[in-house]
């Protein structure tokens, strides 16, 4: 009985082959995003504002079934007016009149699904740029996070590592081409 050849070109190609079997037999695994979680507010994270508005809204990923407390707290202490409301993923809050000058805005509600969800938005009031703001006007602070970026990662690794696996394949067969 002939006993089967083995050569480093063909252990090589045999585990490209089974690494890439392996990778595309298992998809990608792209992380839950089952909680909730701020999307945008506005005023937005930040932001530099000519004047306080009347309400700030916070928009959530999914429905809020409990608002536990919303503060916004400038120069002079809170602006909050009343007890916030909630429409679906929407949170409002009415302000009072406040002056010229760094805010936050903290939030600590319950999402459909039953998790907490806190955070904070800070902001500026005034005409002239602060800290929060570069020279030419724009706010440097970061909006709330989407989350796609995060959730793009679970297919990045798996696609590159197909990628590579099927380039060695094929650099491996044009060799194996060649030497025939």
């Amino acid at each position: 009985m002939p006993r089967p050849v083995t050569t480093p070109g063909r252990i090589v190609t045999a585990a490209v082959v089974a690494l890439l079997a392996t990778v595309v037999g298992f998809p990608a695994v792209v992380p839950a995003s089952a909680h909730g979680e701020l999307l945008f507010s506005d005023p937005s994270d930040g932001g530099v504002l000519e004047a306080l508005p009347s309400r700030a809204f916070l928009t959530f990923s999914d429905s809020i079934t409990e608002i536990r407390e919303i503060t916004i707290v400038g120069p002079d202490g809170s602006v909050t007016n009343g007890a916030p409301t909630s429409v679906g993923p929407e949170v409002r809050q009415t302000l009072w009149a406040g002056p010229e000058g760094s805010y936050t805005m903290e939030y600590f509600v319950v999402s459909a699904d039953g998790h907490d969800v806190r955070g904070d938005v800070h902001f500026e009031v005034g005409s002239a740029p602060t800290s929060a703001a570069s020279a030419d006007g724009e706010a440097t602070g970061t909006p709330a996070a989407d989350g796609w970026a995060e959730r793009g990662r679970g297919a990045v690794v798996p696609g590159v590592v197909v990628v590579l696996a099927a380039a060695t394949a094929l650099v491996l067969a044009r060799r194996r081409r060649a030497q025939a």
